[in-house]
């Protein structure tokens, strides 16, 4: 179990391993493959869970939110410690007590992360789909209501046909192309970003709450300031330019 390990945790135990010149599959069981340009690190033995697949396919958080102390916040509802990385070598000699703090918390939070939302989700999800933890976790949802569904024909003694390739090398017109995207698809995305000026909207602005955010203008300020971005306020040289 680790969060992004196979990004993070594992490839810096691989380099270890190598330059050490131990094989961490003959001594521990675990290898790493590639695939779709990524590596990933399974066990013969063991699962690895790497819970960062959890929170990019199922977590269902915005694009930035996915990060360790985000993702505790918003799924486990408390504030883990942090560390600005900056100050972890100064830290290691200075206050190793301190860096040792941030380094169990992060622990905790990917232990209760795992617990609390992904183990039961995961296991549950294996009953029914017919492949290995690892497999459900990391594969997309299209690949998963495949397996679903060749399974199902499997027993039903259905013949699915075998999935499509697609040549390496495409070509329109007699020429090689570089890339290809959905040729032909038109995707309108509705209400949401910036709005289109050719699609008619109506905005209804509640003048209150405008006024509201104007008078407490100072208050959020020093909020983001002080508690946000631990400046002191005294040292902010335009204050009231951007106050104003």
């Amino acid at each position: 179990m680790t969060f992004n390990g196979d990004n993070f945790d594992w490839p810096f135990i691989k380099a270890r391993a190598d330059y050490n010149k131990i094989s961490m599959e003959n001594e521990i069981g675990i290898s790493c493959s590639t695939r779709m340009g990524s590596e990933e690190f399974s066990g013969r033995f063991a699962s690895h869970m790497d819970c960062f697949y959890w929170v990019q396919r199922d977590a269902y958080l915005p694009q930035g939110s996915h990060g360790l102390k985000a993702v505790t916040k918003a799924k486990l509802h408390y504030d883990p410690v942090e560390l600005d990385p900056e100050l972890m070598v100064e830290y290691a000699h200075s206050k190793p007590q301190e860096l040792a703090e941030y380094s169990v918390s992060d622990s905790v939070a990917t232990y209760f992360l795992y617990i609390k939302q992904i183990h039961d989700f995961i296991f549950a999800l294996c009953n029914i789909i017919p492949t290995n933890p690892d497999e459900v976790l990391r594969r997309g949802s299209g690949t998963l209501c495949e397996d679903l569904l060749m399974a199902q024909a499997f027993r039903c003694n259905i013949i699915f046909p075998n999935k499509k390739t697609e040549d390496s090398e495409q070509y329109h017109n007699g020429k090689l192309i570089d890339t290809q995207t959905y040729i032909g698809g038109h995707v309108e995305c509705l209400r949401v970003g910036v709005y289109r000026s050719d699609i008619p909207v109506r905005f209804k602005l509640e003048k209150s709450g405008y006024q509201d955010l104007i008078n407490k203008t100072e208050q959020i300020m020093d909020f983001a300031l002080q508690v946000e971005a631990k400046v002191n306020k005294d040292d902010v040289e335009n204050y009231d330019e951007v106050k104003a």
